[in-house]
């Protein structure tokens, strides 16, 4: 079944027009996207193995998330695609902002949220992941550098607040 999706202007307001997922928007269109970063106690950041069989960056390490459905917020959709992906359940009050990216004909909205999680729990979406793990911050920098982690936009604020998380703890 063709997933719906609003269109937005630059400004992150609806149009009023959908469109099918996949196809191509025209210019001064943007679709909206979702990310979440899931990070535990131990400031170890959960991550996902992309399925062989997808289109986009197949079998790379990614965080959660995807595209807002019509009538859906970021917030909500990067709780129902980690939910979808991986099994985990997470509440919305825990979830802070972590920025917002515009490229091209996309705006990402990026959440972050601290929460355990056991990985002998996880119910994988076997067509959107093959794997998951906890990674440090460092391991992390290394899989990006070796070009096995997407390369994401808001990666500097994922490490500042990893930063701040930790000395916060420690005050």
């Amino acid at each position: 079944m063709a997933e719906l999706c609003d269109i937005y202007d630059i400004n992150c307001n609806k149009t009023g027009e959908v469109f099918v997922r996949g196809e191509h928007l025209k210019e001064n269109q943007y679709q909206l996207a979702t990310s979440i970063w899931i990070i535990n106690s131990n400031l170890q950041i959960l991550i996902q193995k992309r399925s062989e069989s997808k289109n986009s960056s197949p079998n790379i390490w990614a965080t959660h998330g995807g595209c807002v459905r019509v009538g859906e917020t970021s917030l909500n959709a990067c709780i129902r695609e980690a939910y979808e992906e991986i099994g985990i359940v997470i509440q919305a009050k825990d979830i802070k902002p972590l920025n917002r990216n515009i490229s091209e004909n996309l705006i990402m909205d990026n959440y972050i949220v601290v929460q355990e999680f056991s990985i002998l729990s996880a119910v994988l979406q076997l067509e959107e992941v093959s794997e998951i793990k906890w990674v440090s911050l460092d391991e992390l920098k290394y899989m990006v550098k070796n070009k096995e982690f997407f390369e994401y936009q808001e990666l500097p604020y994922l490490s500042n607040f990893i930063n701040n998380y930790k000395f916060i703890r420690k005050v």
